[in-house]
């Protein structure tokens, strides 16, 4: 686990707090691990009934942490085993994927919620997909999706 991710339980609920507001919640390899391994118990778990992803500070998410990508280019890191099984796991979640947006999702942060059962936005919040400007592939099938809401 890592103190990025709050996690916690409102009965029958699972809370995931994105908890890095100094770095505008961007995931990390280890904010992904404990992401997947809280939703991948608590889908196992009966008490639980539903999961909930929020941010904090303002900021659902800013995507993913650029300095996890460089050090992956660089060989010195290995973020996409964990971003992988992270984008695996959204179509798979066995329970209801909440989301509540608060200020910015951008990347990851929009396309985690095309995979959401429901989503809570506050009126400021702002959903960006910047892949084509950075020169990446949109992942988790999320140019299909978008098409497919409209």
């Amino acid at each position: 686990m890592t103190s990025e991710i709050a996690i916690w339980r409102d009965g029958g609920v699972q809370v995931l707090r994105l908890a890095r507001p100094e770095k505008k919640n961007a995931l990390t390899g280890a904010m992904y691990r404990a992401l997947c391994d809280a939703i991948e118990a608590a889908d196992a778990d009966n008490s639980i009934a539903a999961h909930i992803i929020t941010g904090s500070g303002g900021v659902f998410t800013a995507g993913n942490d650029i300095a996890d990508f460089l050090a992956t280019s660089k060989g010195t890191g290995d973020l996409s085993k964990d971003v992988v099984r992270f984008i695996r796991l959204l179509p798979v979640v066995k329970k209801p994927l909440i989301a509540a947006v608060d200020g910015n999702a951008i990347g990851i942060g929009t396309t985690m919620l095309f995979h959401c059962d429901l989503v809570y936005a506050a009126p400021d919040a702002m959903f960006a997909t910047p892949f084509l400007d950075l020169g990446v592939t949109p992942e988790a099938a999320s140019s299909l999706l978008i098409c497919l809401l409209y």
